[in-house]
């Protein structure tokens, strides 16, 4: 492995660490605190920095590959989901999350704001569309809607694809109410899905019926270096 790819590994590998050791100190902090609302923000700060960890940690995995600059998105997702599972779904409630993923490997600059959508629509989800002891389903697609192939006639120049992508992160509970405009909420979770889905320069529809559903398309540019013979 090249020299540059083993100090980007091992930075990658530090900052997951950082990233946990903040996960643990906001967790002690919240212990101080009897307010729920008050613990409840530092629970959904705590996550937050999770799906940030968890990012780096498939960074960390991938490179030792060779790919240091993506990661198996796919994957990702697959932990993300389960620890927030785990982290809010309790008592006797019986929710299940179904994923609908194709394999897409991701680069941290859409990878981390898409990491963080997810993260805040299933943590919703997951708080406020099952009520009492609601049975109900969350699920998480990805799917490749088309790719760009620009095939550069300069034999010097790197290729590159560009691939667009949508997420659809739904569930079938009681469904966001008809007042609440996602666009314009003081909900810091929608604050930030609005944010970071401009930030990768995607677009985000909102179809409500049986259940909530978010539609988030955006795209991802993939280049493939020259074999130098």
């Amino acid at each position: 492995m090249k020299t540059e790819e083993i100090r980007k590994k091992e930075i990658h590998h530090r900052i997951k660490n950082n990233l946990q050791v903040i996960s643990s100190l906001l967790s002690l902090q919240a212990d101080h605190f009897s307010d729920r609302r008050v613990k409840e923000s530092f629970h959904d700060s705590q996550n937050r920095v999770i799906s940030m960890s968890l990012i780096h940690e498939e960074l960390y995995r991938t490179g030792e590959t060779g790919d240091v600059e993506t990661f198996d998105f796919k994957a990702y997702i697959q932990k993300l989901a389960s620890e927030l599972f785990r982290s809010y779904v309790v008592g006797n409630k019986n929710i299940h999350l179904k994923l609908d993923m194709e394999s897409a490997f991701l680069g941290m600059d859409t990878g981390i704001p898409l990491g963080i959508i997810i993260n805040e629509l299933v943590s919703n989800s997951l708080k406020h569309a099952f009520p009492t002891e609601r049975d109900g389903e969350v699920q998480i697609k990805l799917h490749r809607l088309h790719i760009d192939e620009n095939r550069e006639s300069n034999r010097d120049q790197d290729r590159c694809d560009v691939s667009e992508f949508l997420l659809i992160v739904s569930d079938n509970g009681i469904g966001l109410p008809e007042n609440i405009d996602f666009r314009h909420t003081s909900s810091l979770g929608l604050q930030l899905v609005n944010i970071l889905v401009d930030q990768i320069e995607g677009n985000i529809e909102l179809k409500r019926g049986k259940g909530t559903e978010f539609r988030i398309k955006f795209r991802e540019k993939t280049c493939f270096e020259k074999k130098v013979i």
